[in-house]
């Protein structure tokens, strides 16, 4: 297993423990059971479907988003259907997910004074929206600009 795949395993199972468990329906009805996962491109395939959705609910909430985001529906039946790959969104998300990976185990490693306390995640970037509007300092947070020292003048 490569240290970036490690290191989205770790990122993956501690999006998990943010995620809180589904709550039973009103009524007490049992919910038919998760099924496995399928079509794993970028989250390791030994998952379960209770870990996978733990995982996804933990990207809804730092993404400020719901499944119809990434995940298409199926006509015939108006359910999401999970394993399929006709939102784009899906994908530019798979790159996403490897990307803060990447970023936690290739850069976040090297800095060690101080080790950062966290790792990257969605959130980090998004703050609970889908699209996060760019940063822009405002001016007054640059502070004045040095003025550059005077040319020598010639004896």
């Amino acid at each position: 297993m490569t240290r970036s795949l490690r290191l989205l395993l770790t990122l993956s199972l501690s999006a998990a423990a943010f995620a809180q468990a589904p709550t039973p329906p009103p009524g007490g009805q049992a919910r038919r059971p998760i099924p496995p996962p399928s079509n794993l491109k970028v989250l390791p395939r030994d998952l379960t479907g209770p870990q996978v959705v733990a995982i996804m609910r933990g990207y809804e909430r730092q993404l400020g988003v719901e499944c119809e985001y990434c995940h298409a529906t199926d006509p015939a039946t108006g359910r999401h259907n999970f394993a399929s790959d006709a939102n784009p969104m899906k994908d530019r998300a798979r790159v996403m997910i490897k990307m803060t990976a990447t970023i936690n185990a290739d850069f976040l490693t090297q800095l060690t004074d101080p080790k950062p306390a966290t790792q990257v995640e969605c959130g980090t970037c998004h703050r609970g929206m889908s699209k996060p509007p760019a940063f822009v300092p405002k001016p007054e947070e640059h502070g004045p600009r040095p003025t550059p020292p005077p040319p020598p003048t010639p004896q």
